[in-house]
């Protein structure tokens, strides 16, 4: 505490200082507790259409598999460059709490089966079925990589703030309490002692 001067204006200091510091923990708590409701909302969310498009994925695949043995790769392959397209998708940015989040919003869709640039007559039922799992599955790709991303922007964010929260609450807090305690010891023991030496001064004076 030797770094400290003991006086009135740093005891006044260090108090406005707590004050602050207990006012921003609160803040951040409340942020916390935002994020966290959030990130809990959306993680149901997330698990629930994960689940749905890793079945997807497999049925896709095993699709897949079946039209390569019995169909020819030859045929595979030409139905997977006929029915390539682009897919837009439009990202906006949101903000939760101070927390940039991606937004994606995409107008693909699964398309039926005379959409498609190929002749059902010329295909199989089983490159058509593997045709429409995939495109099944990156519809559900297209919903869940952004939750994955908010979640995990989320998930740091939380992180971040209750590591501020603790650097406040158990750090600094405690410092400044400490160091408030020792100003006002301090000031106490100057009083005592200005108090003690008017009373010597008095009792002489009137002795």
């Amino acid at each position: 505490m030797e770094q400290i001067s003991p006086t009135r204006t740093e005891l006044l200091t260090r108090r406005s200082q707590i004050r602050l510091a207990e006012q921003g923990a609160k803040l951040l708590r409340g942020k916390r507790e935002a994020l966290v409701r959030e990130f809990l909302s959306e993680i149901r969310q997330f698990k629930a259409d994960r689940e749905q498009m890793l079945r997807e994925l497999a049925d896709a695949q095993q699709s897949l598999m079946r039209s390569l043995t019995i169909d020819t790769p030859e045929a595979v392959r030409s139905v997977a460059l006929a029915t390539a397209r682009d897919i837009d998708v439009e990202v906006k940015e949101k903000n939760i709490w101070g927390t940039r989040v991606a937004e994606v919003r995409s107008t693909y869709a699964l398309r039926e089966p005379d959409e498609r640039e190929y002749s059902l007559v010329a295909v199989s039922a089983r490159i058509d079925e593997t045709v429409n799992e995939f495109e099944r599955t990156v519809e559900s790709i297209i919903r869940v990589a952004p939750l994955f991303h908010k979640l995990g922007r989320m998930a740091e964010e939380i992180r971040k703030t209750s590591r501020r929260v603790n650097a406040l609450e158990q750090r600094l807090l405690p410092e400044l309490s400490e160091q408030v305690r020792y100003i006002r010891s301090v000031l106490d023991q100057r009083e005592r002692e200005d108090t003690f030496r008017l009373k010597r001064i008095k009792k002489k004076r009137t002795s």
